[in-house]
């Protein structure tokens, strides 16, 4: 989730108070607004004006200014340095969230981010747990051919870029994630390559040329070429909001039956109820337009989240449940049915927000998921839990 710091960030207002200055908390308040106009003119003397201001205030809220400034104008040290300072500080978790993502930004070029984690999935496979079908009038008696029982498996992602040419605003970029379970079949891994235009101000703005590429137990399964951008603004109060969208080809050299078009869609809404409690909305619908039009299929969700923060501890739980709606373009050729499906995930993570051991963060996380299909075949609930090491800087 791209998120942007702004100007005036009013959760670590007031900005300036009376007596401790040499100036006054007008004279202070009138060098910040400046160097918030430089930051859309001159980035170099918005630096300029936010290092000096910092230099005679201390305050968290210039220094975080300064701190996106450095990383506007390409200081990546600097501002790397100046942006850990203030995650070891008592900050919103609004606040703490856009810190780590711009140092997230920053580790992805100094040289790769990276995740690790381990955790336990009660169903890899999906599979139903029927074991007699009627089919063509007659039943049959289902085995799977792979392991049903829970499996323990590693995961890995690590995403790297580069920008072409200072202040281009052009990124190659490159990701890979991995998942390996006890039994091969269900290893899968993800490589993501794409070339990215970014709009970085107050707001955030980016178009992405890429292909995604799937190995699903140890083979080959599908490329996707696609374009993609998105779209965050971010309101005077900390709440933000955006919309996303994806165009891919789906192309399955062993599967031809399953190729065709991938349109994806989401819009999303972040809202700061405290300062350490939010509420977190978000829809989305995607339409598959392929060869098989029996496999095609219109998907429709909802989702609502929340994260809610202990202050005096800096512990905070989060947490989204997610609605879907699925329906496929025509008869199953083998079931004899229009296939229509209904999905839950119910997420949650517990995560220390100022602990990092190396610059990673530490956090349990669980994931409960069921599908209810009209075709059997196709039900299945499945559970996840898991400790992962997310690589913040």
């Amino acid at each position: 989730m791209h998120l942007v710091l702004r100007a005036g960030l009013l959760l670590l207002a007031p900005l300036f108070t009376v007596g401790s200055f040499a100036q006054s908390p007008t004279a202070y308040q009138q060098r910040f607004e400046q160097g918030v106009q430089f930051m859309q003119t001159d980035i170099d003397q918005a630096v300029v004006v936010f290092r000096e201001l910092y230099t005679e205030t201390g305050a968290t809220r210039v220094q975080l200014e300064l701190a996106r400034s450095l990383y506007i104008a390409e200081d990546l040290d600097a501002a790397k340095t100046q942006f850990i300072d203030i995650v070891q500080k008592p900050i919103p978790i609004t606040v703490r969230d856009k810190v780590e993502w711009y140092l997230s930004e920053i580790q992805k070029r100094q040289p790769a981010k990276f995740s690790v984690g381990v955790f336990q999935d009660s169903n890899p496979g999906q599979i139903t747990s029927d074991r007699v079908f009627e089919l063509f009038g007659q039943l049959f008696e289902y085995q799977p051919p792979t392991p049903t029982k829970t499996q323990t498996a590693l995961s890995l992602v690590a995403e790297a870029e580069r920008e072409l040419g200072k202040r281009s605003g052009f990124y190659a970029q490159a990701s890979v994630s991995t998942l390996t379970y006890e039994t091969s079949d269900y290893n899968k891994q993800v490589l993501d390559v794409s070339l990215a235009k970014r709009w970085e101000d107050h707001n955030f703005k980016s178009v992405r040329l890429g292909n995604q590429t799937m190995f699903y137990g140890g083979k080959f399964l599908y490329n996707m070429p696609y374009v993609s951008s998105t779209l965050v603004f971010n309101r005077p109060n900390q709440d933000y909001y955006g919309v996303s969208g994806l165009v891919g080809q789906l192309d399955y050299p062993d599967y031809s039956y399953l190729n065709g078009t991938q349109i994806q869609g989401r819009a999303f809404y972040n809202h700061n109820l405290t300062e350490n409690l939010t509420a977190f909305f978000e829809v989305g619908a995607d339409h598959a337009v392929i060869k098989e039009k029996a496999y095609g299929s219109t998907g429709f969700y909802g989702a609502i989240g929340t994260q809610i923060a202990h202050s005096p501890s800096s512990v905070q739980l989060n947490l989204k449940a997610t609605f879907s709606s699925r329906g496929y373009g025509d008869v199953d050729p083998l079931w004899g049915l229009t296939r229509q499906d209904n999905g839950q995930i119910f997420y949650a993570s517990l995560i220390k927000r100022n602990f990092y051991i190396f610059g990673l963060t530490p956090v349990i996380e669980a994931t409960y998921q069921t599908n209810n299909s009209n075709i059997n075949f196709f039900s299945y609930n499945k559970f996840f839990v898991g400790l992962y090491f997310k690589n913040v800087y």
